[in-house]
């Protein structure tokens, strides 16, 4: 009677866990809409960005605004505009929680295509016994790693924002899972698929570039002939140029038509742009420090969040993998040394898919660490780390401890985490972006608009009849020079201007530089006709608009 007992428990034990297994496919497809309701919950994304120039920049392109205003949101305003343009045309024509709901939503995908990376990996292994033992490969642990992954301060700091990174990494992980699609090997043709897949996202955001070369350099990894390998990263290279063009050939062929550089603002002096004495457009300022920081700066930043990112946040993903791949190369490379292989390697050299993983999350970290180290542009691999967690640990210790290990690791991982402040605020009644002009200049036309100051004010363009021009003389990392070729554009065109001529700046940053911009140009502020711009979205401090007086040369 007790051996029947507990045999009816077990079974009635073994169909939960099997109920449990079928249902979790069911959530991880609704992800998005759960993903969007988030995205209500947490607020409306009010970060830089998105008031620097994503809105602005879908309201240039389609007003044909380049070259009539002058870089009003600095080298931001070269960006291919097509992502946002589709945010503008929202935003224009939806209520605000519409488009949150919207964004956090396309944001969630990344939990589907992080589920189905994970089982794609954990099922191969399983098959051919090459984990250790018993394979990982139910539905619970992909989507437990899935969920962790997407739950990254990264990621939930930009969740219903318009910072593009999370669209970006759908690209990434999508041309993964076209690598890890079942089958022995990658063809060409698959390679080529994955590379037009990232190529894709390329082309929307440059910064994807990192993991544009991790798609590119993944089938290295794989077992056969080097020959193959390498065809395999030609035809993903390929891949990849076709993508890029095909979402930004149009861009890139207007900048080298208007700036002598494809890229532009980025490798001017590669391209020996016109335009060079502007700058680079690369921020530099995260970049490690030294050849020490270069090898340990996942133990640098994790601690000290400033060095990467000008947001608050704490997560310890990436030091999690870094630590956790000293440990497994440290392993494998002893166990050579004795004249051996390693259990880790051995259980590494059975699943092709698991060391495809590996070395494309480190052919794109090497890549973000030495061109970006900004923190948001990792969110890709942020987002896997747990799979990679799961892999190493699986491979150093079996599946039963290194899932367990796993599981510890990633609860501890997301208790820790604190999401990334980009900014946000409630929802209320105003749309997601908007701005009214002050009643003095609401009848204002053909007017010239001197913008100064470190200050996010793109934003208010819209806002302005479409015939006044707006000139930014200095801000971000762009300093006033009278040499630069774009202050010669700007002096020529108030040179020529005969109708009225005003500032617009954030009214801390007067005596921040703005006020000796206007000056550099022979203009002093009018105080006595100043009115603020008043917005819908957070001014720090509030932004005026006055008119300029000439000042005599004396």
């Amino acid at each position: 009677m007790t051996a029947e007992t507990t045999t009816g428990e077990a079974a009635r034990g073994g169909e939960l866990i099997r109920q449990i297994n079928r249902a979790i496919p069911v959530f991880i497809w609704i992800s998005p809409v759960l993903a969007g309701l988030l995205s209500l919950h947490m607020g409306k994304s009010m970060a830089w960005d998105l008031l620097h120039y994503h809105y602005y920049n879908g309201y240039a392109f389609l007003n044909d605004r380049l070259g009539f205003d002058i870089l009003p949101a600095v080298f931001h305003t070269f960006l291919n505009p097509v992502l946002d343009v589709a945010f503008y045309a929202a935003v224009e024509a939806l209520p605000a929680r519409v488009v949150g709901f919207g964004l956090g939503a396309i944001h969630g995908v990344n939990v589907i295509l992080l589920f189905l990376c994970a089982r794609r990996v954990l099922d191969r292994w399983g098959r051919d016994g090459s984990g250790g033992g018993t394979a990982p490969a139910s539905n619970l642990l992909p989507a437990f790693l899935a969920v962790s992954g997407f739950g990254s301060a990264a990621a939930m700091g930009t969740l219903g924002s318009w910072h593009h990174d999370l669209i970006a990494s759908l690209f990434f992980l999508g041309a993964l899972l076209v690598l890890l699609r079942r089958g022995d090997g990658v063809t060409p043709w698959r390679a080529a698929a994955a590379g037009l897949c990232v190529g894709l996202g390329l082309g929307l955001k440059l910064t994807l570039a990192p993991f544009v070369a991790a798609i590119v350099a993944a089938p290295l990894a794989l077992p056969g002939p080097v020959r193959d390998r390498v065809l395999a990263c030609v035809f993903a290279g390929a891949g990849a140029g076709a993508g890029l063009l095909t979402t930004a050939g149009f861009w890139m062929a207007r900048m080298y038509a208007e700036y002598g550089n494809p890229f532009f603002p980025f490798f001017n002096r590669l391209f020996a742009s016109p335009f060079a004495g502007a700058g680079d457009g690369r921020d530099l300022r995260y970049l490690p420090v030294g050849l020490w920081e270069y090898l340990v700066y996942p133990a640098v930043f994790s601690f000290d969040v400033d060095r990467i990112s000008e947001a608050p946040w704490r997560d310890f993903r990436l030091l999690a993998a870094f630590a956790m791949a000293v440990c497994l190369a440290a392993v494998i490379a002893g166990a050579r040394l004795m004249g051996r292989r390693s259990r880790a390697e051995r259980r590494l050299a059975g699943c092709g898919d698991a060391r495809m993983v590996l070395w494309a999350a480190l052919a794109g970290y090497a890549g973000w660490l030495v061109l970006f180290s900004i923190y948001r542009y990792a969110v890709s691999l942020e987002m896997l780390v747990p799979l990679l967690l799961c892999i190493m640990l699986v491979a150093l210790a079996g599946v039963r401890f290194g899932t367990v290990a796993t599981a510890a690791c990633c609860l501890l991982l997301v208790a820790t985490t604190q999401k990334a402040d980009f900014a946000r605020k409630d929802w209320g009644d105003d749309p997601f972006v908007g701005a009214e002009v002050p009643a003095a200049y609401r009848d204002l036309r053909n007017g010239v608009i001197l913008m100064a100051g470190r200050s996010a004010d793109a934003h208010f363009i819209p806002a302005f009849d479409p015939s006044n021009r707006f000139l930014r003389l200095d801000g971000f990392d762009y300093v006033y020079r009278a040499d630069d070729p774009f202050t010669r554009q700007a002096a020529a065109v108030v040179a020529g201007h005969h109708g009225p001529v005003l500032a617009m700046f954030r009214r801390d940053r007067r005596g921040q530089g703005a006020e000796d911009a206007f000056r550099a140009f022979g203009f002093a502020i009018d105080d006595g006709s100043c009115a603020t711009v008043e917005s819908s979205v957070r001014p720090p401090e509030p932004t005026f608009l006055c008119r300029l007086r000439p000042v005599s040369a004396g």
